[in-house]
């Protein structure tokens, strides 16, 4: 979520290519950093697979390697091609090779997996530049999937000198390659209904390899995006997967089109449970206003139960699908209520996983106030203003019965946000909800209580490139005195902390003669405010 991270080394223990012993002149202490991932030929044999048993196919490599990670049950992640790149280390005991090459063949002597084969030395910027061509011209033979090159300080004691950022070092760099484009047919769209009610339009494409991956459908997002790209079924289209991962419809090769081509009508009824949709005045996306459509229902469970919500763990997609099949889920409430009987009605649940299932549900109930706020799914609330509100309503029964005045009184909440959440909260469903999981024990409130009040009404915004601490870390201190951390500048920000590559909100504060600080000014204020 950010904080806190997760768990998974009883899943890496299953992963062949990482020894669980080391082999010759190994340190006494070795902190290895590597990525997990799959290989194209394993994850389409993988695929192929699952279409003769009737199951669904997988989107992509790194998808299903990080969902393979975070299963309960280390057998399943066992039965996944799963495979490591080490690519650098943390502490070390004795004497370190000098270069951060060395270090690598150190690596690799040890047992490790490296991928030295595509590693080179460079030693000016003109080679840099020759060695980010050959590799773009490399990437198609490799049998997993890149999406860049990284350059980095060869001399280790360089590299300590430099430094590191909050979140990456200074002795480091990303070179990302140009996204991949193929051309394709649009043969149909289908329609998506997300847990808000919006409906999106799904190109059905007919497939189509992108560097290694197939695929076969897009979002066209909304009925704006397709009139722009005047967008229609039968067209000749390219098709781009951004970051290597996303894909996404560029254009139309309308000097393609035969005449046979046909509109994409907006539809005005919702297409799983054809209750009437509605389109706010300045709204591009139609939505369902039904509280109790399947499709609602699928996907606001999924939202509930993800990090940074209530993060259940293990309960993903597949098991959802399942409990909604069998009928063991018409609301999030029936979550607590399902029983171990319940749970072995599921493909491959033993006792022991439906043990942890049950744990995990019933370790939720304690998560805090922001987490279970963000989890309801209320529209125009995310994680941020989740944890504004949490702030400033100590529990849900406050928050349920604040007025739209009293939101519009805190910073950062809007006529909209403010709308949204009493309409979410005198609704007759969501209220009934709400009563059912507070009678099954989930009354979350906000324990954080801040050390001090010093900074009490004083409101900081973070931006840039920040050095000595992470934006998180920053929020932390500024809340821990009893202030506020926003994401945006106004007249009510009392201070912006600027780290480099400070833009707009920079020039906002400056505009608005907001107090600017550095990030050694904002540290001294905190020691003196302590």
């Amino acid at each position: 979520d950010g904080t806190t991270g997760e768990e998974i080394t009883h899943n890496v223990r299953t992963i062949g290519a990482i020894p669980l012993t080391l082999q010759n002149d190994f340190p006494d202490q070795l902190e290895v950093r590597g990525e997990i991932y799959m290989e194209l030929e394993p994850f389409r044999k993988l695929n192929q697979q699952r279409r003769e048993e009737g199951e669904a196919t997988f989107a992509n490599p790194r998808n299903l390697t990080a969902g393979s990670l975070r299963q309960l049950d280390a057998r399943l992640t066992a039965t996944r091609p799963l495979t490591i790149s080490c690519y650098g280390i943390g502490e070390i005991s004795g004497t370190a090779p000098e270069t951060h090459f060395k270090l690598l063949q150190a690596l690799r002597r040890w047992g490790l997996k490296v991928n030295l084969e595509v590693i080179k030395s460079a030693k000016n910027i003109e080679s840099v530049i020759s060695c980010y061509n050959e590799l773009q011209q490399l990437r198609d033979q490799l049998p997993y999937e890149i999406d860049g090159m990284v350059v980095k300080v060869n001399q280790r004691v360089l590299q300590q000198e430099l430094g590191e950022k909050s979140r990456t070092p200074r002795w480091a760099i990303a070179c990302k390659f140009p996204a991949r484009q193929e051309e394709t047919i649009l043969e149909s769209v289908r329609l998506q209904v997300g847990r808000t009610g919006a409906v999106t339009p799904v190109a059905n494409l007919r497939p189509v390899n992108i560097s290694g991956v197939t695929v076969s459908s897009a979002s066209l997002h909304n009925w704006d995006e397709i009139e722009r790209l005047d967008i229609r079924v039968g067209d000749t289209v390219i098709v781009e997967r951004a970051g290597d991962v996303i894909p996404d419809l560029v254009r139309v090769v309308k000097e393609k089109r035969t005449g046979n081509e046909t509109p994409i009508e907006e539809p005005d009824h919702c297409p799983v449970c054809h209750s009437p949709l509605l389109k706010e005045a300045d709204g591009v996306v139609p939505r369902c206003q039904n509280l109790s459509c399947p499709a609602r229902l699928k996907e606001a469970l999924k939202h509930y139960c993800s990090r940074g919500a209530m993060d259940i763990e293990g309960l993903g997609d597949r098991l959802i699908d399942q409990m909604l099949q069998l009928n063991l889920i018409k609301n999030i409430a029936d979550l607590y209520r399902l029983t171990k009987d319940d749970l072995f009605q599921f493909d491959r649940m033993g006792d022991k996983l439906a043990d942890k299932l049950l744990q995990a549900i019933a370790a939720s109930k304690q998560r805090p106030l922001e987490n279970f706020i963000f989890g309801l799914g209320i529209r125009h609330v995310g994680r941020h203003l989740a944890k504004v509100l949490s702030r400033n309503f100590k529990t849900l029964e406050e928050l349920s019965n604040a007025t739209g005045d009293e939101l519009l009184a805190i910073h950062e909440i809007g006529a909209q946000v403010s709308d949204s959440v009493v309409r979410f909260f005198t609704d007759e469903n969501n209220h009934k909800l709400l009563k059912a999981l507070a009678e099954l024990g989930i009354n979350p409130h906000n324990n954080q209580q801040a050390s001090s009040n010093r900074l009490q009404g004083q409101v900081f915004v973070f931006t840039g490139a920040l050095e000595h601490f992470s934006r998180q870390e920053g929020q932390a201190l500024v809340e821990a005195q009893g202030g506020r951390a926003s994401g945006s500048v106004s007249k009510k920000t009392d201070y912006v902390i600027v780290g480099p590559g400070a833009g707009s909100k920079l020039a906002k504060a400056e505009q608005l003669g907001i107090t600017i600080l550095s990030e050694t000014d904002f540290l001294e204020l905190i020691k003196q405010e302590n």
